[in-house]
């Protein structure tokens, strides 16, 4: 029987530069850890808390080679690299020479914001959540001593709550808090890290702003209503759903409030797997696909060059001329949803500078060349 397990860790590679480093040879040292977090339990000074399900699969490694594919994907900073069609893999490869192969669980980064917004989509379609105009203080005593009380939660969903200051010169200091890392080792709080802010630096809806602050009221927002960290209802409502390897992690505070802005940790294979549930979820209009395809609907410009929005908690971009969904993760981690050609194509890369995985970069153009 699987099995589901808080446990605690430690994070040797947090111990200089934390996440900020997004270096290839620390982002290295970041995806092996959280590889072998569950089987070692100790990697450095920091404790860190954690929500584990299940144990890393033992299969026999698969692949599948496609030289058009390669021209594109085979990076030598690429650590996995997987297109499915149709519901099917028609192109799977991994960085064998760092040990890397299907088995492997891979930390998401920011691709784990998507599953927040998963959450709260399940909330809102079994009733938890009558309408996402509802206001955080409707749902969460706690919040509704933070600056996001009025705060419609359709506004955090988009990055959009106006409560961090624009930009995320603080965000080093905020997320270390989050964490429990540096000067706040051993006391990873969530909750205390929300309350980082004393009021909203402007008017809600008024502008958008990227920020990790959200995600975390979003992931108090849904411990308060389920009674549950935002995990362990993610792994029970929706991983349960299309989870193909049994194996699931994600980090959270002293007091088990999942660190949901990143660290969502699963197979490459599992991953996809998630990407393609969400695809059919949209392209077959379920509710939990209506509530994504509204984000998308309502996405807001981010000002960037490249055209991208942002939806609920994942990026939009347009692909074969028809706003999709994409996942991306600092780093050099990304997933798009091509509806039109009902593809989902997913990359974990080293490096934030590679033109596939660059979160400034063409998606729209590059998914465009692997599906012609």
């Amino acid at each position: 029987m699987r099995k589901i397990l808080f446990g605690i860790l430690t994070l040797v590679f947090f111990a200089n530069n934390s996440f900020a480093d997004h270096s290839p040879k620390k982002m290295m040292q970041n995806m092996k850890a959280f590889s072998q977090l569950s089987t070692t339990g100790k990697l450095g000074p920091f404790d860190v808390n954690f929500f584990l399900y299940g144990e890393i699969p033992n299969n026999e490694p698969t692949s599948m080679a496609n030289k058009k594919f390669d021209k594109i994907l085979a990076d030598k900073m690429n650590l996995a690299a997987i297109i499915m069609h149709d519901g099917n893999i028609v192109y799977e490869r991994y960085a064998s020479k760092r040990k890397i192969d299907s088995n492997t669980p891979l930390m998401g980064m920011s691709m784990s914001k998507t599953a927040i917004s998963a959450s709260i989509g399940a909330l809102l379609c079994d009733g938890k959540i009558s309408s996402l105009d509802d206001t955080a203080k409707q749902h969460s005593k706690f919040l509704a001593t933070t600056p996001y009380s009025n705060i419609s939660i359709r506004n955090i969903l988009q990055m959009n709550s106006g409560v961090s200051p624009l930009g995320r010169s603080d965000e080093k200091k905020f997320n270390r808090k989050a964490r429990g890392v540096q000067k706040f080792s051993g006391k990873a709080d969530v909750r205390g890290a929300v309350k980082f802010y004393s009021s909203a630096a402007r008017d809600a809806g008024s502008q958008f702003n990227y920020h990790s602050s959200d995600s975390l009221a979003l992931s108090i927002l849904v411990e308060d209503i389920t009674d549950k960290p935002l995990a362990q209802y993610f792994q029970e409502k929706l991983y349960s759903e299309f989870g193909e390897s049994g194996f699931m992690q994600w980090t959270s505070d002293k007091s088990g409030t999942t660190v949901s802005f990143a660290d969502l940790t699963m197979t490459t294979k599992d991953w996809v797997n998630f990407g393609n549930f969400l695809l059919l979820q949209k392209k077959s209009n379920t509710c939990l696909g209506k509530f994504f395809n509204d984000g998308i609907d309502k996405s807001l410009n981010t000002g960037k060059k490249n055209g991208s929005r942002y939806g609920y908690q994942s990026w939009v971009f347009n692909v074969h001329n028809q706003p999709s969904m994409v996942l991306q993760g600092h780093g050099g981690q990304f997933m798009v949803l091509d509806e039109k050609t009902n593809t989902v194509l997913l990359t974990i890369s080293l490096n934030e500078n590679y033109k596939v995985g660059n979160l400034f970069s063409d998606i729209g153009k590059i998914t465009e060349r692997l599906t012609q």
